[in-house]
């Protein structure tokens, strides 16, 4: 009893620091600010004069979705204050239909735990910025985690079938709110597929999901509102399906999957183990194609753009050393190891696969990815992370490391800057 009151005080603290963060107007992401401020605009024209710039969005030159700005003005026009108020509660929904999905995924650990590693998306630079500063990349985590929690549901066998279809209509919402969430779709299906092969329950799924992207594919193609591919938009040009970009986005990604499962790691240091004694083909092959990802890695163009980006390993290497090696010696064993949970689970690599095409563009930053990464590790990968990796001493080690990461970002961003 005292331990759950101590950590219902201390969630609570995380709490009290977001709203002190909406207070002082955190900005511990460093453009979350700047990019509300260059898009709260659209609330007012949509307000104003909906149907002509729902027709003409794209010449508006955003990439984003127009479905917050379309919410915020319509559904939920409580005034600026009102709705980033608002949405700064919606967004709470987060961690807690995360820790639903942890229920769910880790029965056999304390719920004091899980309340913890759930609470610990308080930590997250993006998601305080975020929801500080209203953004729709934040309503498409929302929607896509829920929609984690009806797969998860679905994984138990009970009402599989609604599961499957809630599970859908969720991803479609976050596909709405952020387009790069639709690709997940993929995952999802061939779940499915291997649950209801050949029957009309799957036609079914199939038939929500073509109904559900129709509006999508409608808007984009039919009424010629790309504004995902806008020619205005620098870092969707010639070369975004090139071997240069997808190889930044393999090296890139790893890497930030190297950021999350670190406090993991670091807690089973001694555990992690690497077997370079034989030398075999496999090995050969595997390491091979890394340095053939690594030959074609060029990050530097996409730099210039926006002068940002890349992740935290590619800015560490890249300020310690003035290049790109630490980056690649750490990417090559988060490499291994995750070639290591590729063959656990064939699903694992249709994951991945879906994270590396989920964002085509050239440009890439942590945020785009945060927290999106941990939840597919934490909730989806098979072997990625198991239940005696969620005891109090690596969540205490986890707390100190986002802790300390966020620390340094407000003091960068607001102090040293």
């Amino acid at each position: 009893m005292i331990l759950k009151k101590k950590i219902f005080i201390f969630i609570l603290l995380l709490y009290f620091s977001l709203i002190a963060g909406f207070y002082y107007g955190e900005d511990s992401l460093g453009a979350a600010f700047t990019d509300y401020q260059a898009l709260k605009y659209l609330n007012e024209k949509f307000h104003n004069d909906f149907l002509f710039n729902l027709l003409n969005y794209n010449d508006l030159g955003h990439r984003q979705s127009p479905f917050l700005y379309i919410l915020g003005s319509i559904v939920f026009d409580f005034g600026e204050l009102g709705r980033r108020i608002f949405f700064l509660h919606v967004y709470l929904l987060i961690p807690i239909y995360f820790y639903k999905c942890l229920k769910i995924k880790f029965r056999d650990v304390s719920k004091d735990n899980l309340k913890l590693l759930a609470s610990i998306i308080l930590l997250f630079p993006t998601f305080r910025s975020y929801s500080i500063w209203t953004d729709p990349h934040l309503l498409g985590i929302l929607f896509f985690i829920i929609a984690i929690f009806y797969y998860l549901k679905f994984t138990t066998n009970v009402r599989p079938f609604k599961n499957a279809l809630l599970n859908t209509f969720f991803l479609a919402l976050a596909a709405y709110s952020s387009p790069n969430f639709g690709v997940f779709v993929i995952y999802f299906y061939m779940q499915f597929s291997k649950k209801f092969p050949f029957s009309k329950k799957i036609l079914i799924i199939s038939l929500l999901n073509t109904i559900l992207s129709l509006p999508f594919f409608l808007y984009l193609f039919y009424l010629d509102v790309n504004f995902i591919f806008n020619n205005n938009i620098h870092d969707l040009s010639y070369n975004s399906f090139s071997l240069e970009n997808l190889s930044n986005k393999i090296i890139l990604i790893i890497s930030i999957f190297l950021f999350y499962l670190f406090p993991f790691i670091l807690i089973n240091l001694n555990k992690v183990k690497f077997d370079f004694s034989k030398l075999t083909f496999k090995f050969i092959f595997t390491s091979l194609i890394f340095l053939i990802i690594i030959y074609f890695f060029d990050f530097s163009l996409s730099y210039e753009y926006t002068n940002s980006g890349g992740g935290f390993f590619y800015n560490l290497s890249n300020l310690l050393f003035k290049n790109n090696i630490l980056l690649f010696i750490l990417s090559y064993f988060t490499y291994l190891y995750l070639l290591e949970i590729f063959k656990l689970n064939s699903s694992n690599f249709i994951l991945f696969l879906c994270l590396i095409f989920s964002h085509p563009q050239l440009t890439l930053w942590q945020a785009n990815f945060s927290p999106t990464i941990l939840f597919l590790l934490v909730l989806l990968f098979k072997g990625a992370i198991n239940q005696n990796n969620l005891n109090l001493k690596t969540l205490n080690i986890s707390y100190l490391y986002f802790s300390i990461y966020l620390i340094s970002n407000i003091m960068i961003r607001n102090i040293l800057v």
